[in-house]
């Protein structure tokens, strides 16, 4: 299939940013070490992104979305972490990066996500208030994404599948044993 060319340019920019974050920590790239790296101008970069973290997570959705299948088995959760190990050197930098709006929030909607529609699999036909479906849901999400960036700080030394085999299960029988409780009330 034929990219279009502002597809081709946003890839263009996306190679850039990753080449540089080989040498350069991405906190230090700005926005014009990216353009003129690949000679582009700044209103070709923003006419693509809003920032340069709009720019990760645009790397990051483009790259999941091409292997997410959220209709198989598989939990999101072990996909989203064999996809960062499998391309560590950026997602280190990338998770490690303090600036705001980083990729650590774009991942909370994602986990948020896989979270309520557990919940949902778990409560089956039971009624939770919404409310507390949130809390729950909140609670987990920042736990993994707490987790996963922990994991990105510590250089992803464990293979994904030691750590997503650990974290998820816990995650997921607590996940249950918390809405047994609230049911029980």
């Amino acid at each position: 299939m034929k990219m279009s060319k502002p597809e081709l340019t946003k890839q263009l920019i996306a190679q850039t940013l990753k080449k540089l974050m080989v040498s350069i920590p991405l906190d230090k790239i700005s926005v014009q070490d990216i353009v003129k790296a690949c000679g582009l101008n700044r209103k070709t970069f923003y006419y693509h992104f809003q920032d340069k973290q709009d720019l990760v997570c645009w790397i990051f959705d483009t790259e999941f979305a091409a292997l997410t299948d959220l209709n198989n088995d598989n939990s999101v959760f072990d996909e989203l972490v064999e996809h960062l190990y499998n391309n560590r050197d950026f997602y280190v930098v990338a998770l490690s990066s303090e600036v705001q709006n980083n990729l650590n929030e774009h991942f909370f909607k994602i986990i948020y996500d896989s979270n309520m529609m557990k919940i949902k699999e778990v409560l089956g036909t039971r009624k939770l208030a919404q409310d507390e479906i949130n809390l729950i849901a909140d609670f987990f999400s920042n736990a993994i994404v707490g987790s996963i960036t922990q994991w990105a700080k510590d250089g992803m030394r464990s293979f994904p599948y030691q750590y997503s085999a650990k974290l998820y299960p816990i995650t997921e029988e607590c996940i249950k044993f918390i809405i047994e409780r609230y049911i029980e009330k």
